[in-house]
C-alpha cells in the first residue's frame, strides 16, 4: 500500500501512514482490531472502480492514462494477505484528492 502511494501520488503530494486502534488513543480496541491507513494525494480512482479496485489485473484508467506502469496484481495480493490474517481491507476517496486505503487486522492469536 506504501509503495503503491508514494507511485501514484506526484511530486509536492503527501502521503500519511497511520495506525492504532479503532478510537482508543492508538491501542486495539476492545474487539482486538488495530487499524491502519495509508493515504495519499495522488491522483486517484474514478468513483465508478472502486468496486474492482482488489481484482487480479484490474488497473484504474487514471493509473493508464498516467503511463504509470504495473500489472494490477499488488492490491489483489494484499487484499488476499489481510484477509488471509483475519482482516479486512478497503479504498476510498480521499476528500481533496487521492485515496485511503484502510486495513483493519485482528490483534489477538488464534483460537485454541
Amino acid at each position: 500500500l506504501l509503495s503503491n502511494a508514494v507511485k501514484y501520488t506526484p511530486e509536492h503530494g503527501t502521503v500519511t501512514v497511520t495506525a492504532g486502534g479503532d478510537g482508543d488513543g492508538g491501542k486495539a480496541d476492545e474487539s482486538g482490531t488495530a487499524t491502519v491507513t495509508v493515504a495519499d494525494t495522488g491522483i486517484g480512482v474514478p468513483a465508478e472502480e472502486y468496486p474492482r479496485l482488489f481484482d487480479r489485473f484490474f488497473r484504474a484508467s487514471t493509473a493508464v492514462e498516467s503511463g504509470i506502469t504495473g500489472t494490477g496484481l499488488g492490491l489483489a495480493v494484499t487484499k488476499a494477505v489481510v484477509e488471509a490474517h483475519g482482516g479486512t481491507i478497503t479504498a476510498a476517496p480521499r476528500q481533496g484528492g487521492g485515496t485511503v486505503f484502510t486495513v483493519r487486522l485482528p490483534t489477538a492469536g488464534p483460537a485454541s
